[in-house]
This record gives structure tokens, C-alpha cells and sequence, in this order.
């Protein structure tokens, strides 16, 4: 007999109830009371973990950029790919996942850019070191395949990231609105012509 799953804990709980309730309402359309509903933890246990909805908010952005690294990782580590099919088939997991959400799920780094950035300097400074990780991750993948040669040196692997990664906002900001492929299908598209070598 297959041994019972482990009960996942009220903090494991909160965090994966806030990335559902950040992405459907937002920062300022999710309350508190509504992710201890939704997840069935008590409030003293919120309060025990976080301390506070702010603090809450930048958890799970923390987590979300982990998930979102571990997945870039996965398809940077496997070598029996090129540069281009790991960060095209990097950005088609991102775009499935998108579509099986009903076009409600995109980027919740993104989401909370364009709601928190401007106005909280805490969530500003902490989306700028995630963005900074993230553009990291991919400089490394660039990198490494302009040591293989499969990626352009004319262009440095950091202003090819910043356009990488410029394309994957874009893509899922006019995604969310236009709630079809379109847009997602010509980024995927356009990798390797912006980072395979010329000619």
C-alpha cells in the first residue's frame, strides 16, 4: 500500500494560495481573510509565518521567481539541446501553462510590476532583484552558447538577455489582453533569429 501523501504545512499552503489569489485579483484585489479562506489556515498562523500582507506579498513573489528559475535551469542544464531550442522550449513550458490557466496566469513578476513598482519602494527593490536574478539566468544561457557557438558574439549575452527578456514580458502583457497565442507564438519564433549568428 502506497504510503499516505504528506499534509502540506499552513505555511506551504498560504504561499501557494497567495500565487492563485495574486494572479486572479492582484495585490490590492486580494485580502487576507480571503487567502485564510481559501486555504483554511487560521489567521494566527498568517500573522505567526508573515507577519503582515506586505510581507506575504514579497514571499510569494520570492517563490514564484525560485519556480520560475528552477525552470529556466531544467532546460539551461540539459545539453543535448542548442541555446536556442532550450530557451525557446523554456519559453513554450511558460506559454502551455499560460493557456491551461485560461489566459489568467502570465507573470506574476510582471503583474506586480506594473500594480506595486511605482508606489512601494519594498516591492520595487525586491522586483528589481528578481528581474536582475532572471536576467542573470539567461546571460549565463547566452553565455555559455556563445562558448559553443551557437549564439551570436557580436552582441554581449547581457543586451541579448535584456531583449530575451524584454520579449517575454511583452509577449504575456499582450497575451493577457488579447487572451489568444498570437503574440506568444512570433516571441517564441524570434529567438533564433535575435541570437543565432548572423549568416
Amino acid at each position: 500500500m502506497a504510503a499516505p501523501a504528506k499534509a502540506l504545512t499552513h505555511k506551504e499552503r498560504l504561499l501557494r494560495q497567495g500565487m492563485r489569489s495574486f494572479y486572479a485579483s492582484g495585490f490590492h484585489g486580494t485580502t487576507v481573510d480571503a487567502i485564510l479562506a481559501a486555504s483554511g489556515v487560521p489567521k494566527g498562523s498568517f500573522y505567526h509565518h508573515f507577519g503582515s500582507k506586505d510581507a506575504f506579498g514579497l514571499a510569494v513573489l520570492d517563490r514564484y521567481m525560485h519556480l520560475q528559475l528552477d525552470a529556466l535551469a531544467k532546460w539551461a542544464d540539459d545539453e543535448t539541446l542548442s541555446t536556442t531550442d532550450k530557451l525557446t522550449g523554456y519559453f513554450t513550458e511558460l506559454t502551455r501553462a499560460f493557456v491551461r490557466s485560461d489566459f489568467q496566469r502570465a507573470c506574476l513578476a510582471g503583474k506586480f510590476s506594473t500594480e506595486l513598482a511605482a508606489d512601494s519602494e519594498p516591492f520595487r527593490d525586491r522586483l528589481d532583484t528578481a528581474l536582475a536574478g532572471w536576467h542573470r539566468a539567461l546571460s549565463e544561457l547566452l553565455r555559455a552558447g556563445q562558448k559553443r557557438g551557437d549564439v551570436r558574439d557580436d552582441r554581449c549575452a547581457e543586451d541579448l538577455s535584456h531583449s530575451v527578456l524584454a520579449l517575454i514580458q511583452g509577449a504575456f502583457v499582450i497575451a493577457l489582453s488579447a487572451r489568444d497565442t498570437r503574440t506568444l507564438e512570433a516571441v517564441s519564433a524570434s529567438f533564433g533569429p535575435l541570437i543565432q549568428p548572423p549568416g
